[in-house]
């Protein structure tokens, strides 16, 4: 009986500490700042639910994300409700190798390298190629009705 309770116990340990999120990016987490104005000519295409946007540098030219940023909305938004994705390929996890936004109004983007394809509207998952490892994801915040902010 002493040698099943012990058992179960290690098991029920496995189990929880296996339950842990210890899942990490291959994309290097890195700090930055991006905001902008949704009534410029620019980006006021992403008021538009499935369309995307890749930005490189913010308005002082520093680079944003690790390899730029994808921002837009789903194609399942309701308007409003925006999302932004670092632009750097899970598959590559080079800076140098950035995905490119597809313009077919799904959100949808392709390592040009790897060919890898990730859905924008379903939080960057990978859709086809190589990986299993979706697109790292950053905060939005909606500051007023057109200005967006992005940190990480």
């Amino acid at each position: 009986m002493r040698k099943c309770s012990i058992i179960m116990g290690m098991i029920g340990w496995l189990c929880v500490s296996g339950c842990e999120d210890s899942y990490e990016s291959n994309i290097p987490s890195v700090s930055f700042y991006f905001s902008c104005d949704l009534s410029q000519a620019r980006y006021y295409k992403i008021k538009t639910p499935g369309q995307f946007l890749k930005v490189d540098k913010n308005i002082n030219g520093l680079p944003v994300g690790y390899a730029g940023l994808l921002i837009g909305q789903s194609v399942f938004s309701a308007g409003g409700e925006y999302i932004a994705y670092d632009a750097a390929c899970p598959v590559e996890a080079s800076r140098h190798v950035s995905v490119e936004v597809q313009e077919d109004g799904f959100g949808t983007a392709q390592c040009p390298k790897c060919h890898a394809t990730f859905g924008l509207s379903a939080n960057g998952s990978r859709n086809d190629g190589k990986g299993k490892e979706s697109l790292r994801i950053y905060k939005v915040t909606v500051v007023s009705d057109n200005t967006l902010q992005v940190s990480n």
